[in-house]
């Protein structure tokens, strides 16, 4: 059953309630993906399955290394189509068939990269290219916070930033040529002031979990004006990812932070009641 004429309204107070059942979770990401399948066209659930490919990558160099399929990976394409693809590249996204083509080619020079690396620097630049406001802005985010932080940790540890940092971008660049302590991306980019306060945090898990709130606070501003519409699915199936994370700890402080996830997953999801039907 796909939504006709956009109306998003019953898909999204429908969508299951989220709880816990013997300290887990009652409804996965992947039963989440499921459900909105028998509710979206194809062409938005292509958007959907973007914020997947990752899995598809790590599945693909696992086959690359003969080594076998993982089943525990929520992959767009299953692992006997990835192996097709693998020697014949033609129904992945182009980051991916290029990828693999290029791999065929025989004057391919490998990079000094490790291949996860490489291919993960193509989805993020196939991301950047998205036509969905949302995901292009949301991949923006993402990208310039885990090249932050691979550029903070080189400068602890004494590692080159040039060699880790991905992506050619404004923002990157800056990382690889900038000496001064914000990278002078602070005026630009105010997020980049809290990155370097809580990369101070000793308490790894506090920390982590203020990093994701960087994330979902993204996604509340950037659905802010909006109630009814595709961008709040993907706002709601995003922040679910950070909270099924969450919910796979084990540790008391893992845990702790999990259910003030919970917590707020939840109120952000109770619609006001000015717009009851």
């Amino acid at each position: 059953m796909n939504i006709v004429g956009g109306n998003y309204y019953c898909l999204i107070a429908g969508l299951p309630e989220i709880s816990l059942d013997d300290k887990k979770l009652t409804l996965s990401v992947q039963d989440l993906r499921v459900y909105l399948s028998d509710y979206l066209t194809d062409k938005e659930m292509d958007v959907v399955n973007l914020f997947f490919l990752p899995n598809d990558n790590a599945q693909i160099i696992r086959l690359l290394n003969k080594q076998e399929p993982d089943p525990t990976l929520h992959t767009v394409f299953d692992a006997i189509q990835l192996e097709h693809e693998i020697e014949d590249p033609m129904f992945l996204p182009s980051y991916l068939k290029d990828y693999l083509l290029d791999l065929q080619k025989e004057d391919y020079e490998a990079s000094n990269k490790l291949q996860e690396t490489v291919l993960s620097e193509r989805y993020w630049n196939f991301m950047l290219t998205q036509k969905n406001n949302l995901v292009r802005k949301y991949a923006e985010f993402s990208l310039n916070i885990k090249n932050l932080l691979t550029a903070l940790n080189c400068r602890k540890y004494h590692l080159d930033i040039d060699k880790e940092v991905i992506c050619d971008t404004e923002f990157s660049r800056q990382l690889k040529t900038s000496r001064a302590k914000d990278f002078e991306l602070t005026d630009d980019y105010p997020y980049v002031d809290k990155v370097l306060t809580l990369f101070e945090k000793d308490n790894i898990a506090d920390r982590e979990y203020s990093i994701d709130m960087l994330f979902w606070d993204f996604l509340d501003d950037a659905t802010e004006t909006k109630y009814f519409t595709f961008d709040n699915v993907l706002a709601f199936m995003l922040k679910l990812m950070i909270l099924e994370r969450w919910s796979k700890m084990t540790t008391e402080e893992g845990r702790r932070i999990f259910e003030i996830l919970l917590s707020r997953f939840k109120s952000d999801f109770k619609f006001a009641k000015e717009f009851d039907l």
